[in-house]
């Protein structure tokens, strides 16, 4: 089943303005900033703002929302399955999670995050994943 999303990215062609809209304009505290992205901490929650680069899942602007899932490896194989259009396979770690986007009918951008404990290298296989 797929949680609430527990990230939201923006992709876009100029970073540093964006990154001075968000927390200049609009006051969001910036938690963490580096070369092609800028990190907010909203209650917990993260908005990134990522400048557009040759990744696939970052070739054009857009808006894209993570799906929290209990295992990366069964949500993404489920979504292979019944169709859904992978743009990456899974990615990680870094940050203590593991992803993989995809693009819904339209082409939208959405990613599935699996968080793991520190230190964990392996995709633990715990079951859960999506139901149908």
């Amino acid at each position: 089943m797929l949680g609430w999303p527990g990230w939201i990215g923006v992709v876009s062609d100029d970073l540093e303005r964006q990154r001075a809209f968000y927390r200049d304009v609009l006051g969001l505290h910036e938690r963490e900033a580096g070369e092609g992205f800028a990190i907010f901490e909203i209650d917990g929650n993260i908005l990134e703002l990522l400048a557009r680069s040759d990744a696939p899942q970052y070739a054009s602007r857009c808006v894209t929302v993570g799906f929290v899932v209990e295992d990366i490896e069964i949500a993404r194989e489920e979504l292979l399955r019944r169709g859904v259009k992978p743009v990456t396979g899974v990615e990680g770690p870094s940050e203590g999670q593991y992803w993989a986007y995809f693009r819904d009918v339209e082409g939208n951008l959405f990613e599935l995050v699996q968080r793991v404990s520190q230190g964990a290298s392996d995709l633990p296989n715990q079951g859960g994943g999506m139901e149908a």
